[in-house]
């Protein structure tokens, strides 16, 4: 293997903080499907309420964000081009689930309240790792045409 025919190093960067990135949302999503009647008490008022009428497709949505961006992050580190659609498919998600602060009624006051940076810098990270695996495919299809 020659010099030029070797990964760069910001291509491992990215992709391990792609990897990081999306294990948190694992973690998020895992936590809050599995939080018990005693965590969920505790939990302001207004989040329970949201919780607890939160519609099936805004979970089924965050579901598929962080198992497609999760499984997209492992597919761009063993450089498979399936990469690429992962992350498309978790942006995707990303932007239905995040639909719900604008369409449901007390999401946008909640989020008023808590702050917009969670979610803005989630749909900044999606749309990242969508344009990253685009150019890595990219990278990818011409080193080998060329």
């Amino acid at each position: 293997m020659t010099e030029e025919s070797k990964t760069p190093v910001w291509f491992w960067i990215i992709g391990t903080v792609a990897l990081v990135w999306n294990a948190l949302g694992l973690g998020a999503y895992f936590q809050q499907i599995m939080m018990s009647a005693e965590q969920f008490a505790a939990l302001p008022q207004v989040q329970q309420d949201l919780l607890s009428t939160q519609p099936i497709w805004v979970s089924a949505a965050f579901a598929i964000a962080v198992f497609a961006g999760f499984a997209a992050a492992i597919a761009l580190l063993m450089r498979k081009r399936i990469a690429v659609r992962l992350f498309l498919l978790s942006l995707l998600a990303v932007l239905v689930q995040f639909s719900s602060y604008f369409i449901l009624d007390g999401y946008s006051e909640f989020v008023a309240g808590q702050g917009w940076t969670m979610p803005v810098l989630i749909v900044a990270f999606a749309l990242g790792f969508v344009l990253f695996s685009l150019r890595a495919e990219k990278a990818a299809c011409c080193a080998r045409s060329g």
